[in-house]
């Protein structure tokens, strides 16, 4: 494929940016691991069959979710790149299971120079970007090669696609050749950035990767206890009424604090002593459990904390941050309680509302209400776990149907290589 010349020329402008700004990338804390596999000046793989690009954590526990339900493609030579470290130590941990011969490397930068030498060396059949992973170079160089390229487990947000329409011209040169959305909101907005392209819906990856609902019986105790999960900087204030509200209704009422970034608990140290609330760190908590405010200064142990709970609330909610992974506490017996912002999760699909999995207040003092509720009168957990077993299954089976497009747009390309010799 020969682009115009007014895309060579904004490739143009695009890798002189790059020269630009890779000197103070490469000074970054997060980009200095891998440094000379993302400038390419290390090389780590060799040809390979099939290229996937997982950008972090999520997008790689993706990865191994396809490539363990994809045993047609275990004789192909995969390389799979990642831009963090954290993304890093996953695929490594996990990638080793599936059976696949399996390169993992550091995405490289998105120099078109850098780019074209990264996929001569490469020469994949295909290219596979998780969730929403637009590089323009990549997906240009193996537009010039004839290569074929897949989005999976796509997303993306109203937002998103305000922003890409502003390049739209761009994007029509650069459209992949089959997209696979998790919602049919989502397969809509794709079709809006790249028309006429092989779109489908297929369920989210990710609940593939849940097992059955998890219900550990408690001790009978009359002491109620309440989570706090994934508290973000930006509603802090908001999570302080929710505690000093609960308290006031449940004086002897245990909580259990997790700020989702830990340099935030001295912050919260603060706030709780001006309002007089007892509290103590989990790694220095007493033994006697006196304190009313439990802060979770570990990573680890959200799971265990839902299971132990009574009523839940999951933060990045009452901010406009549009939320975080409510979908673990009623996978755990426990109904969370959220605030309006829940946009990253909207593909988990209305259901869990209106089956009652989830609750959502539309404001601080609805959500108290909803927690106050629920530590009144707590849920039947064997009807929580009917009800979240049902919606799991409901929802699985994505991985298999990514796989078997993976494995037909390969064939193609397959197809595409071999000579007819009836011609």
């Amino acid at each position: 494929m020969k682009f115009p010349f007014h895309i060579r020329f904004l490739f143009l402008v695009y890798r002189v940016l790059w020269i630009c700004v890779t000197p103070l990338l490469l000074r970054s804390q997060r980009l200095k691991e891998g440094a000379a596999e993302r400038s390419l000046q290390s090389v780590s793989f060799s040809k390979v069959d099939l290229w996937i690009h997982a950008a972090s954590v999520g997008e790689a526990y993706i990865a191994r979710q396809v490539l363990e339900s994809c045993p047609e493609i275990q004789k192909l030579t995969i390389l799979v790149t990642t831009n963090t470290l954290q993304g890093r130590e996953i695929l490594e941990k996990e990638l080793g299971q599936t059976g696949h011969k399996i390169t993992i490397a550091y995405m490289v930068f998105d120099n078109p120079s850098i780019v074209k030498k990264a996929v001569q060396i490469a020469d994949p059949k295909a290219l596979v970007l998780i969730e929403l992973e637009i590089w323009p170079a990549l997906i240009a160089e193996m537009k010039k090669r004839g290569r074929q390229i897949i989005i999976i487990n796509g997303r993306m947000t109203e937002r998103s696609l305000t922003g890409y329409k502003k390049a739209a011209f761009l994007w029509k040169m650069l459209a992949p050749d089959t997209i696979l959305a998790i919602s049919k909101a989502d397969k809509s907005r794709f079709q809006t950035l790249f028309p006429g392209q092989a779109h489908y819906y297929v369920p989210n990856i990710k609940f593939d990767r849940l097992k059955q609902c998890r219900i550990i019986e408690k001790k009978p105790s009359k002491q109620k206890r309440l989570v706090l999960a994934s508290i973000r900087k930006e509603e802090e204030q908001e999570v302080l009424f929710l505690i000093t509200g609960s308290l006031a209704i449940f004086p002897e009422l245990k909580i259990d604090l997790f700020p989702r970034h830990l340099h935030r608990i001295r912050y919260w140290e603060k706030l709780l002593a001006e309002k007089n609330i007892s509290y103590a760190l989990k790694t220095t908590s007493p033994q006697d459990n006196s304190c009313s405010v439990l802060i979770w200064d570990i990573f680890g142990e959200l799971i265990n904390a839902y299971q132990q709970a009574d009523a839940v609330f999951v933060g990045g909610s009452l901010a406009p941050l549009g939320g975080q992974n409510f979908i673990e506490a009623f996978m755990n017996g426990v109904i969370p309680v959220t605030g309006p912002s829940v946009s990253n999760f909207l593909w988990a699909g209305e259901e869990v509302f209106a089956d009652g999995l989830v609750k959502k207040g539309e404001n601080k003092e609805e959500v108290l209400q909803l927690l106050v509720e629920l530590l009144k009168n707590p849920a039947d957990k064997s009807l929580i776990q009917q009800k979240a077993d049902k919606y799991i299954r409901s929802k699985q089976g994505g991985s298999r149907k990514t796989c078997q497009h993976i494995v037909e747009l390969l064939e193609n390309r397959i197809e595409k290589d071999t000579p007819n010799i009836d011609k």
